[in-house]
């Protein structure tokens, strides 16, 4: 079973990541440098540019941390002394990869608006200086529409990712990015022992777009991957063929620091049954109380609750497909 998460691609792009002049959230080494560096620039406030680069798969972090530090500078009172820009791949804000959730794109926009946060959507990162950014807002055709530089004392966008340096290159086991192809029971189709899950796993966009977008993989989806990846290796121990499916369904609470969205997606690719999205402050609460359920997990080594998948199972959201058995 391969679940080695991915390599995050920094080196792409000149000046990028925690190695150049931007900070990045996707490790805890990188989240508590990125702590530091912005308790360093509340001293000096500058513009602000949050988002996520070129070929990303992961935007909710990266809407959650720019609302996030929007609400922290007006605890702090120097909201006003720090113009915010969100810059982003997707062809629209709140896309997220996924062609939006229910309306994450009006939702997404009305936050931005409302706390005073300019964005630019189909953006591509061409390089990182010290206090400065290169981005080309691209056409639907794909030309350059227009070259900005935005000036920055803090920075963070999240970076691309591609399969780890030892997957890589393997013929069929992986595509040009690294990333492990599946089928829908998770087993690769050339080397049938091996199974993917997580966000290693290969998944096709959800359609063009002028700016490469990937597709993310969210947690309760990788759980759905995991679960029918069990059934399906007990299966062949026991000398059938894999037979489960993972509904790769989504349940998030995107964080604002003092509201938040929640949505529904099932499946997390669309066409869907379930499309829901909703707002308010019980999201922020609703995720504060998450994240202590989920780390008392963590120390119980319960990988699911009894009242948790009951819960689950009344709000008609599985792990697994309902699918005939032949055995």
């Amino acid at each position: 079973m391969i679940a080695t998460g991915p390599e995050l691609a920094f080196d792409e792009i000149e000046g990028f990541g925690p190695e150049g002049f931007t900070q990045s959230v996707c490790h805890v080494d990188h989240a508590e440098a990125a702590g530091r560096a912005f308790e360093e620039f509340c001293k000096n406030p500058r513009p602000i540019v949050i988002g996520a680069v070129q070929g990303a798969s992961c935007y909710g972090p990266a809407y959650e941390f720019a609302f996030i530090l929007d609400t922290a500078l007006r605890k702090r009172k120097i909201r006003d002394q720090v113009p915010m820009t969100f810059v982003t791949s997707e062809p629209y804000v709140g896309h997220l990869g996924l062609d939006g959730v229910g309306d994450t794109k009006g939702l997404m926009e009305t936050n931005l608006r409302e706390r005073h946060i300019k964005w630019m959507t189909s953006s591509k990162l061409q390089k990182v200086e010290d206090g400065k950014m290169t981005v080309e807002e691209i056409a639907d055709d794909g030309s350059v529409k227009a070259v900005t530089e935005l000036p920055f004392g803090y920075a963070m966008l999240l970076p691309a990712f591609r399969g780890i340096p030892a997957l890589r290159g393997i013929e069929g086991l992986v595509n040009p990015r690294g990333f492990v192809i599946v089928d829908k029971h998770q087993r690769n189709p050339a080397f049938p022992n091996v199974f993917g899950i997580g966000v290693c796993v290969a998944i096709p966009p959800v359609g063009k777009t002028p700016v490469p977008v990937g597709v993310p993989k969210t947690g309760f989806m990788i759980e759905s991957m995991v679960t029918a990846t069990s059934h399906n290796i007990a299966n062949l121990v026991r000398g059938r063929e894999p037979d489960e499916t993972g509904t790769w369904n989504a349940v998030c609470l995107a964080d604002f620091g003092d509201s938040g969205i929640a949505f529904v997606a099932q499946p997390q690719i669309p066409p869907r049954n379930v499309n829901w999205s909703s707002q308010g402050k019980w999201v922020h609460w609703a995720k504060i109380a998450f994240e202590r359920y989920f780390m008392h997990k963590l120390r119980k080594g319960t990988s699911e609750t009894f009242y948790e998948k009951f819960g689950m199972s009344m709000l008609g959201i599985d792990k697994l497909k309902a699918t005939k058995k032949t055995n």
